[in-house]
């Protein structure tokens, strides 16, 4: 999603309510991270703290609790397991393929930031995404740079956080991508030593798990941190992207890997004249739909003619900033166009506390109790226009526009 440098999300991280043993103790004690290191780091680095346009454009929901009885109340609609039917995913052309090479698509939701969760990501929240919404995969959004409250800032707490929800989306039995999500810190060879540490360990703990996927660096955007007249191109990921694959590979050498792309992951046919050796590698791009249209789709149909294997990790029905109208027409022209092609994707997003229109819950609205939110198997009237929208095409239903959204 799109935001200036100078915008940062404020709002605050609610206590888990699902702990599980910290991942770092899984490793001998070297291999656990480097506060030092990273600290230092992101103390260099200045972030602003405006809030966002998309939290600053919408009212907060204050509706009272319903007098009437709210429902019906979402229930299991899969209970096949994906990943125990699919097993280990491979690239195959411009297809994800399961592990018995028949053409896959992953479909499912992104969190909010993990570092401005507004619910839990417990097992209530994985049971109802996996199960009433049909979602095959999650992909947990771990903002690397913030000044309030970010990886780099607190590298301990968030890998093992990854870890956790790592494990209860295996639990699940769902594919899950863990996302280094660069957005501040616009070039990824800005903390380039601290992704190689976090994807090494990562890789080591779950290399012989055929759940997870490694989304390198979400949006590469602006100019480079160490050359401000020079913008973030292709020239300037690919070295990042080389060296990072090369620390997962030393570990893991079949999940998937997926590299952001140039102008906020939006460029992607831009990789196709000199794309990165190796198999299981793919390439992402991300839109929003009142934003990106047409236009948007043939740059995007130009890779895929050429052989690129792409995979849309980020995409909302609203405008580029997660505010903003939701286009549902210009929405369903994106999932069809994708269903044509074999091209997984994530929507943005689950749990987030803004009040962006692309937010799939009414995350402000009083109708429910905070252990309501946190319980999952939210009624139909708590899920906003866009989450109604995006849950009947994770479930491959026709959508139909409720009474109220």
């Amino acid at each position: 999603m799109k935001h200036s440098k100078s915008t940062l999300i404020t709002s605050l991280l609610l206590a888990a309510a699902f702990v599980l043993a910290g991942c770092s103790e899984k490793l001998p004690e070297e291999t656990s991270p480097s506060p030092a290191t990273t600290t230092t780091t992101a103390a260099t680095t200045e972030a602003p703290t405006e809030p966002s346009e998309s939290e600053t454009s919408l009212p907060p929901e204050t509706e009272a609790p319903s007098e009437t009885t709210l429902g019906p109340n979402s229930t299991a609609q899969v209970t096949e397991k994906a990943v125990q039917i699919n097993g280990q995913l491979s690239v195959k052309g411009t297809d994800i393929v399961n592990q018995n090479g028949e053409p896959y698509q992953l479909r499912g939701m992104s969190t909010y930031g993990l570092n401005n969760l507004a619910i839990p990501f417990n097992d209530d929240f994985v049971t109802t995404m996996a199960e009433d919404w049909g979602c095959n995969v999650i992909r947990l959004a771990m903002y690397t740079w913030g000044e309030t409250d970010s990886y780099m800032i607190n590298p301990d707490k968030y890998f093992n956080d990854i870890c956790n929800y790592v494990d209860l989306c295996i639990a699940h039995d769902i594919y899950v991508i863990v996302d280094w999500h660069i957005l501040y810190d616009g070039d990824p060879n800005e903390h380039t030593a601290e992704a190689v540490d976090f994807f090494s360990r990562l890789s080591a703990i779950y290399s012989d798990c055929p759940n997870i996927i490694y989304e390198i660096c979400n949006e590469p955007n602006g100019n480079r941190y160490n050359d401000e007249s020079q913008p973030v191109d292709w020239e300037c990921i690919k070295p990042y992207a080389k060296e990072v694959i090369a620390a997962i590979r030393e570990n893991d050498p079949d999940n998937i890997i997926i590299v952001g792309t140039p102008n906020w992951s939006s460029d992607v046919d831009i990789v196709c004249d000199d794309p990165l050796e190796g198999e299981n590698l793919m390439y992402t791009f991300h839109f929003y739909a009142s934003s990106s249209k047409q236009e948007k789709r043939d740059r995007i149909q130009v890779a895929y003619d050429k052989g690129l294997p792409m995979f849309c990790t980020e995409w909302g029905c609203t405008g580029d900033t997660g505010g903003g109208k939701v286009d549902i027409e210009e929405s369903q022209r994106w999932i069809d166009f994708m269903a044509e092609r074999n091209i997984s994707w994530c929507n943005w997003s689950i749990a987030g506390g803004s009040g962006e229109t692309s937010n799939a819950l009414k995350i402000r609205s009083q109708m429910l109790t905070p252990d309501q939110k946190m319980a999952g198997h939210w009624p139909d009237q708590f899920l906003s226009k866009s989450g109604y929208f995006v849950r009947s095409q994770i479930l491959g239903q026709e959508y139909v526009a409720p009474d109220e959204a």
